[in-house]
Formats: structure tokens, C-alpha cells, sequence
């Protein structure tokens, strides 16, 4: 091959390679470059997301409301008194006395509805007093009053706690409450006390033990009047507002229910919880 024709030859091949590499070069730009718009396109992606799973706002109004604990006592002798209070449309603390005809059913029939069941144990009044089946007393040994509590307990079933029935000298009586708060420690149970009494060591004992525990605020129908229940309920509402929540015992009246069927469907003022929420919000 002629020498001119062989160096035309190699230009070519060199524009050729040169072509190649240029278009080797232009690819590799071109695709970073797109790489780029794509990371550019794509990074709003978790600024939205952030956004879509910030915290839910709380809910208005309904859910700030104080909270108010309603705990109907004495349930147990009477199946029809207790029927109505099972009618009633709220959450309330069913608390049952022990080894009475009708504890066992209500509590049944109360946990289906999904109320909080808690015992309502006898203990000794200052005064003397029919205290009923199984009644804890000041003069019992430390081994009495837990088995009598433990078979209390087991008389009752689906129980979270207990409260006392009377008791005002029982409550005051350390040595004896103590023996109550090892007992249901035990079984895992809270204590609400009914304060009968203002010398009641049985709140003090119970949170120095390491019992979840808490006291009731208001008597709601000590009288049993409609006016005076209204009272007491004025009362309830002023507690609940000042420290966001209230404890009322009241028991299965005529007048106490009709009262707070009232208030239940016109109830503007509070949340009606079940003991255990308070007993969780209050004992961590």
C-alpha cells in the first residue's frame, strides 16, 4: 500500500477513536448529570414524609375534661337494685361486698359491660356495726385478716382492687392495715380508701408499702336527697377541676340513680372513667 493511502488510513482510524472516546466521555457526563436531576427530583421525598407522620393534635374539648370516678358501693344482696345500675351508660367501679347472694353475678354481668370491678370488704367501725360476711377486725391476728381477705377476694371474681366498707376503726389501726396491703400485694390489687375517718393511716401505709393506692373525694349521696346529692356533685366537679380529677362513692339509691341517669345523659362537665385508668395514670 502506497505510503499516502496508508497515512489517510491511520487519520482515520485515529478521528474514529477519537469519535468513540468523545462519545464514551459525552455517555458518562450525560449520565451523571441525569443522576443528579434524579437525586435533585427525589430529595422533597422525606421533607413530605416528616410532615405525613408528625403527632396527631390532641383531641379538643371532650378529652380535656377533669376526670371523675364514680364508684357504686354495697352492690351484692340485691340482684334488681343492681340491675339498675347496670343500666346506667357510663363506665362506672362496680364495688361488690363479699360472699353476698348475688357478688359473683353482678361482677360477671358488670365485666361483660366492661365496668371495673373492685371488693368492698367489711371492716370494723368505731361504733359497733353489722359488718357482714367477711368482716376484718382490729382484734384479728396478722394471719387472720389475710385469710380472710384471700377468701374475700376469691369470692369475688374479675376484682383489680378493693375499698373499704366502714372501717373507720380498721383504716386508722396500722398494724392491721398492714397486714391488708401485704395481702394484696399478694394478689396484685389496689386499695381505694373510702376514708371513713380523717385518722385513716390505710392511703400512707399503702404507698409506703408499694401498693398502688388512692382515697375517695366526695360522699355523693351521704343524704339521701336530690338537692344534697346535687351538692355533692357541685363539689365533685369543683375537686375534679382543681387537680384534674375526682373520686365520689355513692351507692345504689333510688334517688342516687335517678340522679346520675340525668347526669350521665346530659353530662357536659366531665369524663367518667373506670377506676384502673386513674389507679395506671397515678401510681407510676
Amino acid at each position: 500500500m502506497p505510503p499516502k493511502r496508508q497515512r489517510i488510513k491511520k487519520n482515520q482510524n485515529k478521528r474514529h477513536l477519537l469519535l468513540v472516546l468523545f462519545l464514551i466521555v459525552a455517555g458518562i457526563f450525560l449520565f451523571f448529570e441525569e443522576s443528579g436531576r434524579d437525586t435533585v427530583k427525589k430529595s422533597p421525598g422525606p421533607v413530605k414524609s416528616t410532615v405525613k407522620t408528625s403527632p396527631v393534635q390532641k383531641e379538643p374539648a371532650a378529652n380535656e375534661l377533669p376526670k371523675v370516678v364514680i364508684i357504686m358501693d354495697d352492690l351484692g344482696p340485691n340482684r334488681k337494685t343492681a340491675k339498675t345500675v347496670l343500666k346506667l351508660n357510663a363506665p362506672l367501679t362496680l364495688s361488690i361486698l363479699p360472699h353476698e347472694t348475688y357478688s359473683k353475678w353482678i361482677a360477671k354481668q358488670g365485666h361483660k359491660l366492661g365496668h371495673d370491678i373492685i371488693a368492698h370488704i367489711p371492716m370494723e367501725a368505731v361504733t359497733p356495726q353489722n359488718l357482714g360476711k367477711g368482716a376484718l377486725t382490729t382484734g384479728m391476728s396478722s394471719k387472720d385478716i389475710a385469710l380472710t381477705l384471700a377468701g374475700d377476694i376469691g369470692s369475688i371474681p374479675h376484682i383489680s382492687g378493693i375499698n373499704n366498707h366502714m372501717g373507720s376503726a380498721f383504716t386508722k389501726d396500722e398494724k392491721a392495715m398492714r397486714a391488708v396491703i401485704m395481702e394484696l400485694k399478694k394478689h396484685q390489687l389496689f386499695f381505694l380508701d373510702s376514708l371513713t375517718t380523717g385518722k385513716s393511716a390505710a392511703y400512707k401505709l399503702a404507698k409506703a408499702g408499694g401498693l398502688a393506692a388512692l382515697r375517695r373525694d366526695v360522699f355523693l349521696d351521704n343524704d339521701d336527697d336530690l338537692q344534697k346529692i346535687e351538692v355533692q356533685w357541685k363539689r365533685l366537679l369543683k375537686i375534679a377541676r382543681k387537680k384534674g380529677y375526682a373520686i365520689a362513692l355513692a351507692h345504689p339509691r333510688k334517688n342516687t340513680v335517678k340522679f346520675l341517669q340525668k347526669k350521665i345523659e346530659n353530662n357536659k362537665d366531665v369524663t367518667i372513667v373506670p377506676i384502673t385508668e386513674l389507679i395506671s395514670e397515678n401510681n407510676k
